[in-house]
């Protein structure tokens, strides 16, 4: 199952995308994803990718890849298992 970093997919610039399951996963910091403005944008992409293109998006902050790692990895796997 291949993955792909920064990849451009419906139009954006992705984190982390899987083809093979039709998942983008975003990253959230607070150096890009402060504000409200930057948080609305987020969302229109996550709704392009579902909506346009037929992808399942997920977000995870900063704080919960490094923090909360088991759960990140726990949620990527039960939708990699629903997806593929």
């Amino acid at each position: 199952m291949n993955v792909f970093t920064g990849r451009w997919v419906s139009g954006a610039k992705t984190d982390f995308y899987w083809p093979d399951l039709g998942l983008v996963v975003e990253t959230d910091g607070l150096r890009y994803h402060r504000t409200p403005s930057q948080q609305a944008e987020d969302r229109r992409r996550d709704q392009v990718h579902a909506a346009a293109a037929g992808l399942t998006p997920l977000r995870f902050t900063r704080a919960q890849v490094v923090f909360e790692p088991a759960h990140v990895r726990a949620t990527l796997a039960a939708v990699a298992r629903r997806s593929g």
